[in-house]
């Protein structure tokens, strides 16, 4: 055998090793992105665009629900879905500031047997729908859009009731920081002001998290405490998985809004940071967060378990945390998917949640509800960015 055809075998056989190497090697490249469950994200958007937009009531559990959605249509740019979105918010363009605000209602969040009876004046609640609009307005410049979010904000920015230090509160007369709060009123106070340029807005919206953070964030934990009453000094002591989740999701897309230079930004970064260590600490061995998130023997839940994947996701991709926190994620997300997704309905998400002693909340009952199929939109569209 001459010197080149030895050469040439020993090449050949060579690069056959390579392949060999390099094939396995692909497959493992590739096994993340078949996790990542687009197709499922995808049935459950295509799933909720089947049910008649009307069904759908302007409110909090909605609002969370198209928020989702539109964030899936950024990502597909699937005109089905905003078309769904702005059928759905026709509906309520045209009603007055007392009708959508609830300005004249009577009720209570919570009568003698601590459960809520009927609409309560001022609810930030009613805040949410905000985002929906505003996210239409950019994709549409109708002027309808705009005056419900500009209603909104002023209403906000004048009338919600604070507290002395400037903290807003659930609803008029409540005197309580919740955690909900922040996600019904920062994200979109952040957004329009940076679109308007109104600095005022998004400070006050980084000053909601700080005045929260120092009465609700756990000191040990880094976790949030469901409500605390500033009249009264009453803590509702309950670390509520969907409650963190609020706050890590209104957190991810108010520092979007936010420069980094904000005098305010290193403050609610470690916020972030702190909140993220303990949600890191107490998941458990399958991905998922239990509904009280220091308590194992309560149910692991799908709202809030979505919402961290979301979170999570954003504010590492913000570089707000570091990028680790992208592995707690998807580790999250591939669990939410195995347990909870099913024929493009979203499960195991637990009932509308007021601050109760600790054992009220692992009675809740789970099922399909509005915001935990919008929380799994808005965490597969982040999810959607690793591909």
């Amino acid at each position: 055998m001459t010197t080149e055809k030895m050469s040439r075998q020993f090449a050949e056989f060579s690069l056959s090793v390579a392949i060999l190497v390099v094939a396995p090697l692909a497959a493992r490249t590739a096994s993340p992105q078949a996790s990542l469950n687009r197709e499922k994200w995808i049935a459950v958007a295509d799933h909720l665009i089947q049910t008649p937009p009307e069904n759908y009531p302007y409110d909090w559990g909605e609002a969370t629900m198209f928020i989702g959605l539109l964030k899936t249509y950024e990502r597909t740019h699937n005109v089905a879905y905003l078309a769904y979105a702005e059928k759905w918010a026709a509906l309520y363009t045209t009603k007055s500031r007392e009708e959508l605000l609830e300005l004249n209602a009577s009720g209570s969040h919570r009568d003698e047997s601590g459960e809520g009876v009927g609409p309560i004046p001022g609810d930030c609640n009613r805040w949410a729908p905000g985002v929906v609009m505003l996210s239409l307005f950019q994709e549409r410049n109708k002027q309808d859009y705009l005056s419900i979010v500009q209603m909104i904000t002023d209403f906000i920015r004048e009338s919600a009731e604070r507290s002395p230090e400037g903290g807003l509160d659930h609803w008029t007369g409540s005197h309580e920081y919740w955690v909900d709060t922040l996600y019904m009123a920062c994200p979109l106070l952040a957004r329009l002001g940076k679109m308007e340029n109104k600095p005022a807005y998004v400070d006050d919206a980084a000053r909601q998290f700080i005045l929260h953070a120092r009465h609700l964030q756990d000191e040990k934990t880094g976790l949030f405490n469901h409500m605390w009453d500033w009249r009264t000094g009453q803590l509702t002591l309950v670390l509520w998985g969907r409650g963190n989740g609020w706050v890590l999701m209104a957190l991810a897309d108010t520092m979007e809004m936010m420069d980094r230079n904000h005098s305010s930004f290193p403050a609610l970064q470690q916020i972030a940071l702190r909140l993220a260590h303990g949600l890191q600490t107490v998941q458990d061995r399958d991905g998922l967060w239990h509904t009280v998130l220091n308590d194992p023997t309560s149910y692991t839940e799908c709202s809030g378990s979505s919402m961290y994947v979301y979170g999570l996701l954003k504010l590492a991709r913000l570089k707000v945390l570091p990028p680790p926190y992208k592995k707690v994620a998807v580790r999250g997300w591939a669990a939410i998917n195995a347990r909870y997704i099913k024929d493009g309905v979203v499960t195991g998400v637990s009932g509308s949640t007021d601050p109760h002693p600790v054992e009220v909340y692992k009675k809740i009952e789970v099922g399909t509800e509005t915001w935990g199929t919008g929380a799994y939109l808005s965490a597969g569209s982040e999810v959607d960015r690793l591909r």
